[in-house]
């Protein structure tokens, strides 16, 4: 007569829990990679102080992808299982929000202490990037679903997200709708103290157009930038709305004569109009050396 094991064995009650987390980790690269597309796919949304999105960007996807990877293998060890392994046993699957909130908050406990953040934006930074992944470890868990069931209906969901992202950046990008827009101020708003690069960049724009530079990008016969201090004037360049319903057209710019500098760097308009700032682009185009804009506003 054979006798029915009423228990199971070591061997498969350590694969069951080894399955607690499936697909947790493909959940965790998903919700990465659809970021990284609205990211993008909202850049037109953004004041991006006429940079753009830095080509170098786009050379770093496959690196990028890797730390994302391991991130997600990461996570999976320390976030979900412990989750998954505290719902199976100390409670129903619908206890799971509970003890993933219960581990965040230890988390961020730590990570405050350790390195004085601010509590309850840290534990929300944690507990936010593992809520899809609990979720996609628990369908799979009580669905029975192995690795390649999670890959094929993660893969069709992220496919989806990813189409959405690229019709929304096409329709962005055609229509100008929620485009930045740079502010539209009277010459008055733009006089008086500017500063930036810490207080090492200072720009004084006086009402009657006097002007007083300290260590401002310049362009230097040779081609290359640098810094120059100084007096003289300024001139308000104002453009006129272009650009149809959406989009009204370039930014407004002020102009710097300073005697001994030379030919200056236009400073464009940027920011709200509550909080206007100036900018001009440092760095040529062609060049291989990435571009930065050097920035000021208001002390």
């Amino acid at each position: 007569m054979a006798v029915t094991e009423a228990y199971p064995g070591p061997t498969a009650a350590s694969g069951r829990w080894s399955r607690l987390a499936t697909g947790s980790e493909l959940a965790f690269v998903a919700q990465s990679v659809v970021a990284g597309a609205v990211f993008l796919a909202t850049s037109g949304m953004r004041d991006d102080h006429g940079i753009g999105i830095d080509p170098g960007v786009f050379g770093a996807i496959p690196v990028l992808l890797l730390a994302v990877v391991l991130a997600a293998y990461l996570h999976r060890v320390l976030f979900v299982l412990p989750v998954m392994a505290l719902t199976r046993l100390l409670g129903s699957r619908w206890w799971a929000a509970l003890w993933a909130a219960a581990i965040a908050a230890a988390y961020a406990g730590w990570a405050s202490a350790g390195w004085d953040l601010p509590y309850g934006w840290t534990a929300l930074w944690i507990a936010g990037p593992g809520v899809l992944p609990v979720v996609a470890a628990s369908y799979a868990h009580h669905r029975s679903l192995g690795w390649t069931g999670m890959a094929a209906r993660v893969g069709a969901v992220t496919g989806i997200a990813l189409l959405v992202c690229a019709v929304g950046a096409f329709l962005q990008e055609r229509t100008g709708f929620g485009a930045y827009e740079p502010p539209r101020l009277e010459r008055e708003r733009y006089a008086g103290e500017w500063t930036g690069g810490g207080g090492a960049y200072r720009l004084r724009l006086g009402e009657n157009g006097e002007a007083v530079a300290g260590n401002l990008a310049l362009v230097a016969p040779s081609g290359l930038w640098d810094t120059c201090s100084g007096t003289g004037t300024w001139k308000f360049e104002p453009r006129r709305e272009s650009g149809g319903l959406f989009h009204r057209g370039p930014r407004d710019r002020v102009t710097l004569s300073i005697e001994g500098c030379g030919p200056m760097r236009d400073w464009e308009v940027a920011g709200t109009a509550e909080r206007p700032e100036l900018f001009c682009v440092i760095g040529d185009p062609q060049d291989l050396h990435p571009r930065y804009a050097e920035t000021l506003h208001r002390p």
